[in-house]
Order: structure tokens, then C-alpha cells, then sequence
């Protein structure tokens, strides 16, 4: 580090986040020489108007404190000199030094113009695998001193402490990596970019040896990776029967809980009965509460069943997140209390792992979207620290799905490829051959049940949180094709081409060598296609609904077809999508060809046409999607030998004079799918998790899961829960039925007052994506919420599910608004949820093609489908929505249920039957519900 070189750590807490209308209220300065805090400067300001009550909850700074303290005009000049020859550095640079500047241009001082450095793209960048790039959580995972967030004197300090930890992670990477690093065309703020300069620089002038963990392969920093080494078989052990030898190996890590033993050895008396590897004839359905162990209570006794049989078990979970949890418990906790050794592998499908070969083909290509280029920058750095190559493993900023999937597959001549031997989906197969346990998605099981399973051999089979399975395979084995969409897609890719309001791709094109043909080809691919997709539309039309009679009902109907027709029309247009095919490759090609001619002539674009280039490319992506969907459902259509389970439908839409198309299709019911493609391949399996029974002698999951119910071993373990003070369940007397013509307007006033008395992390859960919609956008005009400070979330508006659940599991004083999919999620954090509301009874949409179907086949089989299907689902979901507040016996929670039907129809005698006994089930007045919660909450607090 040159000797004068002094690095200005600077953070700013403002009243209002524009600078044009904010106002500076603390500043704080670190000034970092030679790796070293050489000095501070810290002052409140006064900014001579009220400070927000927000700002005060957030920064703890009051009208109190500033009311002595400077105004910015009296310090500035201070200010402005001690800043003037530092580099600039702060925690999102491009808030603070802009809102400084407009500060200093405010008092008539000239805005700085010191070289600057931002903390969060260098956090993001050298620690991928970080789950929040915060301060607080940068802080907390470095072991950094972080007093009190959000004042500035603490943050300047700790983004000082940062920056250094920063300047010696990047130091630490491999040349090879910051070489790689600093070629990308990174579009950092200001001038960020110079931190992994000099690393750079530094490693050439004093190069370091490459870490002894690390190789380099074709010019990619990795991991080292063994082959993992056979587990060798270990002496007889003996499974811990009873209580004393149980409490003697849990100890002291564990606690001794029987109702956790009791499960251990219901599990292992169950295969331990029979010496033979054969399945036998019943399964073991478990239904256990949440939070008395219910993972390490099947997993101890496996882990001895296979040890003393030699056998595999495989465990089937909902989500990446379980699979993370069941892995690490069987790797760490497993491995630390039993006499011999386990192991557990994660193991899915080879979209989910990075190719070697793929990803070093692409970082010569400049993409033209910045955030490409940010995701390769981020994955440069993870492979000199992943094992597992598992995209879920690092935390990517805004990663784009379709550009993880091109990095995902195998590039041409896999075996003539340097990464021959490296690919992280070979090592993951590798590793799970020499794993006990192989922890797998749900969807994943369905699929490679074969390869996971021996017909001979067959291995312990765990389906964790089963009432989740049925639901994601028909999901799985669902398609939707929407022509309108499809074209739309089509239609701005050719305006992309040729607009004249704004840049366009014909003048990014005309840069490059070969533009003028290039632009050629485009040109001819698209309006083959514009002609093709619709061609192709209009014999569906003519084919199907040509002499339909019926009107259109909303503007839209669902026609179903018949497999054999869709058959028979899929081989008729076998030409006409082999060249949309065509066409696609093509497309294909000459974006590949147009980005390499891009990525020669480097840094040359302006921003505006970098984004031009992007968002055709992006366009290009969704066209293609949109086909291989198509291609998928009718290759699927014409290969199927039967239409058992299946559906298929056309929605018609009209738009003004012109009908539009929607073709659908995929699996309607789970009945006979996991005793054809799952069960032959295993023992007879294990049933466990939370909510699996719907009523005492209900068959709905046993039916769909296909579990003869008769010979099933079937056992309910108590929770021990206090419901009576932990929880209650509100039931709305005088709530409108939700038929009413105005039952939105309800909702919003109901929702908006829960809201202004309780300021808890809230579930607010509708059945249709239309009624969130609504719900919102009357909420957010209402500010409701506003007086308890709560931030309001809607699915599919602010996020995915996965994403709003992780605003739930790092925030406080969330509401989110949530469908179907935020309903059966396993992964909702324990102790941050603690009031669900129910906007209505959760039965599925009615009187679509798939329900119909279902219903059909339902009655065919002498069942009744209000009762053996419609019923059911929504009090399994029901009793999901309880089943997050209550997980153990520190935690507590609400909910509310606004649909009267609860009360007054018998089916709501039921749905209150199976719902714990203990629970509180109180009526209330709609006028009562706030006042009710906030005394309960108050109670708690």
C-alpha cells in the first residue's frame, strides 16, 4: 500500500433516504492506513427539523440528542477538508456519497470527486456463500465488533474493519482467480474495482503458493476433491433399547425426551423384525408434532438398521432447506453420538450443480448484462470453496434462471473436456455411493427412484413430510403453453431490433464484425416463427374448437381433449414443430455468435446498449422457454401409452376480435403412480411428519400416496403442547360469507385494523394470486400497518415464496400476504411467525379442467370428491397454518380465521375436530378481533 494512501470510512444516518428531501443527522468518518484504524471522527448533526419516529426506532438517535449538536453548515468545511486525497469507502457507497455531495453543494462546497469503494459488491464478491451481506450480517459472520447498528459511529468503525477483511480475503485468492476476476467486465460502482487490482498486483509482485486445498484446472481455481473411501464395516453394535442407554448416548449434547424415544423405537422394532431384505408388507406412518425432534428421532435408529443390515436409506424432504438440515444432521450430530460412523450426501438432479465446462466456455463472453457478469465473479470465488458445486450453497445477487441452467449443462464432448474427472455432479454420485444416507428432494425421488432404489437390494425408504409429495409431482408433471405470451415474447424482440424512441440491437449490431448478417438471421428466425407459432395455433383452433358452439364465460372457457386426439394431432404437426425446433437452434446460434463478436470489442458499449443487448437476450430465453415447454408436453403426449392420470386442455381467451390459446396438461392425480415408479425399488416406507392425518379415518393421503391403510402400522405422538396459554384460534361469528359481493372490502378493513393493534411477524393466506392482488393494492394505498412500523410483502409481488420467507427468518415486524405455495412450506422459521391469518377456507379453485377430472375419477371409484379430496386438502392446509405458530414449548401465536363457514356448515365441525383438542377455539365479534390480539400478544410480551 503506497504511504499516503488513506482510506476515508465514512457512514451517514439521515432523516429521509433522498438527498433532496433528507437530512444528515449523524456522520461518522474511520480513517484506515497501512491495514490500521489510524483515527475517528464522530458528530451528530442537527438538521434543524423533526426526526422521523421510524428513523428514531431504527438508529436509536433522538430529537434530543441532535437538538445541542451542529448544524452540517458550521462542520462542512471540516468535513470537506479531512476527506479531501482519501478514497472513499461505505456500506452502499452510492447512497452516501451522493447524499454527502448534495450536503456539501447545499452550503456551497464543492462536491468531492475522491476515487470510491463500495463494501457490499466486495462482500458479495469474496464471500458467496454468506447468507446476508448487511453490515450486521457481514459483522456477524466475520466475528466483527458491531456495538450499535445503525448509528454511524459503529458502522464506520465496522465497515473499517470490514474493508480490511475484505483487502485480505481478496489477497488470499488464488492469481489465477483474481487474474480471471479483473478480466471480467465488471460493472462495479465507481471505482470499486481497483480493491481487486491490487490484490492482484500485489500477488504478481510477491506471488503466493496456491493453498494446499486448491488445484487449478484449465485455468479454474478448485477445490481439491478424493473420492470418498469405503465405510468400513464396524464392530456389532448394539441399538440403545432403553431409556438409561439411550440418555447415556445423547448425553450431554442431548436431552433424554420419550416421546423422541418412543418414536426411535417404534422405527427400529419395525424392520428390525425380519432379518430379510425384502419389503414387507405394510408401511410406518408417523404423525409427529414439531419440535419434539422428529429428524434425529428416525435417524438414530436407521443409522443402526443400516449399519447392522448393510443397507442404504434414502430420505425423501420437501425442500433444498430440509435437505441441508437432514444432511448436516446426519454428518454432524449422528457422527458425534454413535459408536460408529455415518454419512449423508445431498444428492439432485444435474441442473442444480455447476458444469466446469460450461461455466469456463462462458467467462470470455461478455453477456452485456451487468448482473451476469456480477454471477460468474461470484462463482469464480465459490469454487475455491465449494465441494458440493450445489447452486444453493452460495448466494448469488439476483441470479437469473435461465442463465443457471446454461451453466448447469454439460458443454459438447464431455469426455474430451479438461473437467473430465472434476464435474460436481460425478462427484456427488461418486460420494453418495459411499453414504448410508442419500437425502433427496421429494420431486427428485419420483423421477430417479430406479437409480436411488434396488429392486433386489432395496433400500429404507423415509418420505418426510409426505402430504407435500402428491402435490409436487403433479406440479412437476404439469405444462402450460400461452400463445398470446409466446408471441408477445416475439413481438418485443423484434421491437427490440428496430425501435427508433430509444437504442436499439441493429446499432450494437452494426459495432460487431459480422453485424450485418447477424442482424440478417435474427431478422429471418423471428419472422419464420411469427409465422409458424401462429399457423400452429390456428390448427389447434380449427382442430378443436373450430365447431364448439358455447360462448366464451368472462372472456375465457376451458375445453378438455382427449389423449388419443392431442395424440393423433401431435403426429400430424411432427413438421411443423421440427422447424419452430430449427428455428430455435438458430436463434440460439446466432446469440452465441453475437456475444462472442460483443465480448472482443470490450468495454467499448455504453450502458444503454449493454442493456439493449441484455434485454433481447432475455427475450430470447423466454421465446425458447415457451418451446421446449411445448416440445416437452407433446413428445410426452405421442410417447405415453396410455392417458391414465393425465389431462390435457385447451383455454380459450378472446382478446377484442381475436381468440387466443392456452394448451395444458400433466398429471391430475397421484393414484397409482408411487406403486409403479417408487415403491418396487425400496423396503416399505416411512410416513413422518407434522400434519398427515386430515380425519380419524380419512384415506385421503393413504390414496394418493397409494399406502394400504388396513395394513399400515399407524401411530400419533402427543406434543405436549399448553395450548391453552401458547396459543388460540379466533373464529369470526359475524364475518360476511366470503360469496359476498364485497368480501374484498371486508378483508382490507378486517386485515388493515388486526394491523394497527399487533405488531408481530404475521401470515395473512389466500387461496388465489387474484385475491392477494386486491388485498394489496387496497393495503398499500391504506398505509395499513404504517402505525406499528410493519413492512407488507405480497407473493408474486414482492418475491417468491422462498424469498419472502427469508425476509421472515432476518426481519422483524413482517406481514406477508401468501397463496397455496406459502401454506405447505416446511421451512417457516419456528419462532419469528406469530400470527396466521385465514381470509377463507382453503378449498381449491372449482370448476377447473384438472378438479373436474379428479372428480370424475373420484366418482368412478364409488368416492365422494367433496369429502375424499376438496375436504381434505384444505384441513391439511389448515392445519399447517397452525402447525407454524405452535413448534415447541417457548413459542406462541394467533390465528384467525375471518370465514363463517368454519362455523355454520358441518363440514366445519370437522375441520375443528382435527385441530388439537386443547387448542382455544373462540368465537369473537368482528368489532372484538383487534382488542382480543392485542391482549393476547400484550400477555406474552
Amino acid at each position: 500500500m503506497p504511504l499516503k494512501k488513506i482510506y476515508a470510512v465514512v457512514d451517514l444516518e439521515t432523516t429521509h433516504t433522498s438527498n433532496v428531501s433528507g437530512r444528515i443527522i449523524q456522520i461518522a468518518i474511520a480513517f484506515v492506513q497501512h491495514n490500521r484504524i489510524m483515527n475517528q471522527f464522530s458528530t451528530f448533526i442537527n438538521p434543524n427539523e423533526v426526526i422521523p419516529s421510524h428513523v428514531t426506532k431504527l438508529t436509536g438517535i433522538t430529537q434530543q440528542q441532535v437538538a445541542a449538536a451542529p448544524y452540517f453548515d458550521e462542520v462542512a468545511q471540516t468535513l470537506h477538508t479531512m476527506l479531501q486525497e482519501t478514497i472513499f469507502v461505505a456500506h452502499n457507497v452510492n447512497f452516501d456519497f451522493p447524499f454527502l455531495n448534495a450536503e456539501f453543494e447545499r452550503v456551497g462546497l464543492p462536491p468531492l470527486t475522491n476515487d470510491a469503494i463500495d463494501t457490499v459488491p466486495l462482500s458479495q464478491i469474496l464471500w458467496p456463500m454468506a447468507k446476508g451481506y448487511r453490515l450486521q450480517d457481514m459483522s456477524d459472520m466475520l466475528g466483527l465488533v458491531h456495538v450499535h447498528p445503525h448509528q454511524a459511529d459503529s458502522d464506520a468503525y465496522t465497515t473499517a474493519k470490514l474493508l480490511m477483511a475484505i483487502q485480505k480475503q481478496a489477497l488470499a485468492l488464488p492469481m489465477i482467480t483474481l487474474q480471471t476476476l479483473v478480466d471480467l467486465p465488471l460493472m462495479l460502482p465507481r471505482q470499486t474495482i481497483m480493491i481487486l487490482a491490487e490484490a492482484l498486483q500485489k500477488n504478481q509482485q510477491h506471488p503466493l503458493p496456491l493453498a494446499k486445498d486448491l488445484q487449478v484446472v484449465d485455468g479454474l481455481a478448485l477445490r481439491r476433491f478424493s473420492k470418498p473411501t469405503p465405510i468400513q464395516p464396524g464392530l456389532s453394535v448394539n441399538y440403545p433399547n432403553k431409556q438409561a442407554a439411550k440418555s447415556a448416548l445423547m448425553h450431554p449434547k442431548y436431552h433424554y425426551r420419550s416421546e423422541q424415544a418412543k418414536l426411535m423405537n417404534l422405527i427400529y422394532q419395525h424392520y428390525q423384525a425380519t432379518d430379510s431384505l425384502i419389503a414387507k408388507q405394510s408401511a410406518l406412518v408417523l404423525e409427529t408434532p414439531r419440535g419434539m425432534g422428529k429428524t434425529l428421532g428416525y435417524l438414530l435408529p436407521l443409522a443402526y438398521l443400516a449399519q447392522a443390515k448393510g443397507q442404504r436409506v434414502v430420505v425423501a424432504v420437501p425442500t433444498a432447506q430440509d435437505q441441508q438440515r437432514v444432511t448436516l444432521t446426519v454428518n454432524q450430530a449422528l457422527n458425534q453420538l454413535l459408536p460408529f460412523e455415518v454419512r449423508a450426501v445431498s444428492l439432485k438432479g444435474r441442473n442444480h450443480y455447476l458444469n466446469l465446462q460450461s461455466f469456463r466456455r462462458s467467462l470470455p463472453i461478455d453477456e452485456g448484462a451487468p448482473g451476469l457478469q456480477f454471477t460468474k465473479a461470484q462463482l469464480l470465488v465459490w469454487l475455491t470453496m465449494t465441494l458440493t458445486g450445489d447452486f444453493t450453497e452460495v448466494n448469488l445477487v439476483n441470479p437469473q434462471a435461465t442463465f443457471l441452467e446454461k451453466l448447469a449443462q454439460p458443454a459438447n464432448n464431455p469426455a474430451r473436456s479438461s473437467f473430465k474427472d472434476y464435474e460436481f455432479s460425478e462427484r456427488q454420485y461418486a460420494v453418495a455411493a459411499h453414504a448410508q444416507f442419500v437425502v433427496v428432494a421429494q420431486t427428485y425421488l419420483a423421477d430417479h427412484a430406479g437409480d436411488l432404489g434396488d429392486a433386489v437390494t432395496p433400500p429404507l425408504l423415509v418420505l418426510d413430510e409426505p402430504q407435500t409429495l402428491p402435490e409436487a409431482v403433479t406440479e412437476q408433471n404439469r405444462y402450460q403453453i400461452n400463445f398470446n405470451i409466446w408471441l408477445a415474447h416475439m413481438q418485443i424482440a423484434v421491437e427490440l431490433m428496430t425501435r427508433d424512441y430509444d437504442v436499439n440491437l441493429a446499432t450494437v449490431l452494426s459495432q460487431l464484425t459480422g453485424g450485418r448478417k447477424l442482424r440478417g438471421r435474427f431478422n429471418q428466425v423471428l419472422n419464420t416463427l411469427m409465422q409458424e407459432i401462429p399457423a400452429f395455433e390456428m390448427k389447434l383452433y380449427r382442430r378443436f374448437l373450430m365447431n364448439r358452439h358455447e360462448g366464451l364465460t368472462n372472456g375465457t372457457m376451458d375445453y378438455e381433449l382427449t389423449w388419443l386426439d392431442l395424440q393423433r394431432f401431435s403426429q400430424e404437426q411432427v413438421g411443423r414443430l421440427s422447424k419452430i425446433r430449427m428455428n430455435m437452434n438458430e436463434l440460439q446460434t446466432a446469440m452465441n455468435d453475437t456475444l462472442e463478436a460483443f465480448s472482443h470489442l470490450k468495454k467499448i458499449f455504453t450502458v444503454q446498449e449493454r442493456q439493449t443487448l441484455s434485454d433481447f437476450k432475455r427475450e430470447l430465453e423466454n421465446i425458447s422457454r415457451f418451446e421446449r415447454e411445448l416440445t416437452t408436453l407433446l413428445v410426452s403426449v405421442r410417447e405415453r401409452e396410455t392417458a391414465m392420470g393425465y389431462v390435457y386442455w385447451l383455454t380459450a381467451g378472446q382478446v377484442g376480435e381475436t381468440t387466443h390459446l392456452k394448451l395444458s396438461g400433466g398429471l391430475v392425480h397421484t393414484r397409482g403412480y408411487f406403486a409403479d415408479r417408487v415403491y418396487p425399488y425400496f423396503m416399505d416406507p416411512i410416513l413422518i411428519g407434522g400434519t398427515i392425518f386430515t380425519a380419524t379415518r380419512s384415506s385421503y393421503l393413504f390414496d394418493r400416496l397409494d399406502v394400504n391403510q388396513e395394513q399400515a402400522q399407524m401411530h400419533v405422538f402427543r406434543d405436549g403442547y399448553d395450548y391453552q396459554h401458547q396459543a388460540m384460534l379466533l373464529l369470526v361469528a359475524d364475518a360476511p360469507a366470503p360469496d359476498h359481493h364485497d368480501y374484498t372490502s371486508y378483508l382490507v378493513e378486517s386485515i388493515t385494523q388486526i394491523l394497527a393493534h399487533v405488531a408481530e411477524n404475521t401470515l395473512i393466506l389466500f387461496n388465489t394470486p387474484e385475491a392477494i392482488r386486491a388485498v394489496y393494492q387496497r393495503l398499500h394505498e391504506r398505509n395499513a400497518g404504517g402505525i406499528q412500523k410493519l413492512t407488507l410483502l405480497a407473493q408474486g409481488i414482492s418475491g417468491s415464496p422462498s424469498r419472502l420467507i427469508k425476509r421472515l427468518q432476518n426481519e422483524q415486524g413482517i406481514v406477508v400476504l401468501g397463496t397455496g405455495n406459502v401454506w405447505l412450506r416446511s421451512d417457516i422459521p419456528s419462532d419469528l411467525v406469530k400470527l396466521v391469518v385465514i381470509t377463507r377456507l382453503p378449498f381449491e379453485q372449482p370448476q377447473t379442467v384438472p378438479q373436474k377430472a379428479e372428480e370424475a375419477y373420484l366418482k368412478a371409484h364409488d368416492l365422494h370428491p367433496f369429502y375424499q379430496s376438496t375436504l381434505p386438502k384444505a384441513v391439511l392446509r389448515i392445519r399447517q397454518g397452525v402447525g407454524k405458530l405452535i413448534q415447541g414449548s417457548d413459542t406462541y401465536g394467533a390465528v384467525v380465521l375471518l370465514d363463517p363457514r368454519i362455523l355454520t356448515k358441518s363440514y366445519g365441525k370437522v375441520i375443528q375436530k382435527i385441530l388439537p383438542t386443547q387448542l382455544p377455539k373462540i368465537q369473537v365479534q368482528q368489532t372484538d378481533l383487534p382488542i382480543v390480539l392485542k391482549d393476547f400478544f400484550k400477555k406474552h410480551d
